[in-house]
């Protein structure tokens, strides 16, 4: 999804999500919260009375098990689809020299090499022998 400003259009760099630190602080502030709430059940156990005395203590009982939940819930951040830019086609400015090539058929070309690594010792003194040769 390009966010336009004038008529270019921007893309994210990245889909990361949500930054780790705001998150982490998010879940303590979460649970902080629903455990403070179950204190308040405990305590309140000891001075509600009657049929209300219920609620309290299925907080009590509840609330561990949602603080839980909530502290580890982790936001990936991922769910929205990122933007990508349509590739961009090369093209030759050559002219075509044979007109029985079909125009509309892309040219292929096939690199085949062995790869060589620079850090290679016995490449390093194949050419190092070349130069002493030349010498």
């Amino acid at each position: 999804m390009p966010k336009k400003s004038g008529a270019v259009p921007s893309y994210r760099v990245t889909s990361a999500g949500v930054n780790p630190t705001e998150d982490r602080a998010h879940r303590m502030r979460m649970y902080f919260i629903a455990m403070t709430l179950r204190l308040l059940c405990v305590l309140s156990v000891f001075w509600v009375s009657g049929w209300w005395l219920i609620i309290p203590a299925v907080g009590a009982v509840v609330l561990p098990w949602f603080a839980v939940m909530v502290g580890n819930a982790v936001a990936y951040g991922g769910e929205e689809q990122v933007a990508v830019p349509e590739p961009l086609e090369l093209a030759s400015n050559d002219p075509v020299p044979d007109s029985n090539v079909d125009a509309a058929e892309p040219e292929l070309l096939i690199v085949d090499v062995d790869p060589v690594r620079r850090s290679d010792s016995s490449r390093a003194a194949f050419t190092a022998d070349q130069i002493e040769d030349e010498a």
